[in-house]
C-alpha cells in the first residue's frame, strides 16, 4: 500500500490499531517517514455497540500510547454517543464517505473498484483496509484508483 502510494505521490491517513503498531513498529515508522498522518483505530478494533464504554475508553487510551494523534476513527464506524461524548474532548472523530469494501471476501476487486470510481467525488474520504483479508481487493482496486483520479487531476491528501 505505502508502495502504490508513493507511485503517485499521494498522502494517505492511517488509523492504527495499536496491538498491529506494538507488533509491526518498523511499518509505522514507515508510515511517519514517508509524511501520512496516523490516527488511534482502538488497540483491539473494538466494535463500540458493542462495548461497554468503559472498556472501549480504556482499549483508545492503551492504543494512545502507541498512537500519538489528536484523530480517531471508530472500528466499523460504529460507536456510542456516550463514547463520542468522552473522545471528544480529545479526538477529532473521522469517519468515511466512501467505503472500499475491500475487507468484505464475497466482492471482486472490480466490484470494490468500481463502487469507489462511481461514488468518489472531490473531497471524498475513501476508506480501504491493508489487512490480509482485504488485500486481493484493496491491491487491486487502491492503484486503479490512483491512476483514474490522478489522471482526472486529483490529488491526495492526508487529513
Amino acid at each position: 500500500m505505502l508502495d502504490q502510494l508513493a507511485q503517485y505521490g499521494a498522502k494517505a491517513s492511517f488509523f492504527c490499531i495499536g496491538k498491529n503498531v506494538q507488533a509491526e513498529p518498523a511499518i509505522f515508522q514507515r508510515i511517519l517517514s514517508e509524511g501520512h498522518t496516523i490516527g488511534n483505530h482502538t488497540h483491539h478494533h473494538l466494535n463500540g455497540w458493542n462495548t461497554a464504554d468503559a472498556t472501549y475508553l480504556e482499549d483508545v487510551q492503551n492504543a494512545d500510547g502507541y498512537i500519538q494523534s489528536n484523530l480517531f476513527r471508530p472500528p466499523y464506524g460504529r460507536i456510542k454517543r456516550s463514547q463520542i461524548s468522552v473522545l471528544k474532548n480529545k479526538y477529532r472523530i473521522i469517519m468515511w464517505d466512501v467505503l472500499s469494501a475491500d475487507f468484505d471476501t464475497r466482492l471482486t476487486p472490480q466490484a470494490s473498484l468500481a463502487y469507489v470510481l462511481y461514488h468518489t467525488k472531490p473531497g471524498s474520504i475513501v476508506l480501504f483496509h491493508d489487512s490480509e483479508k482485504a488485500w486481493d481487493r484493496m491491491s487491486f482496486a487502491l492503484p486503479a484508483m490512483l491512476k483514474h483520479f490522478s489522471g482526472e487531476g486529483y490529488v491526495f491528501e492526508k487529513l
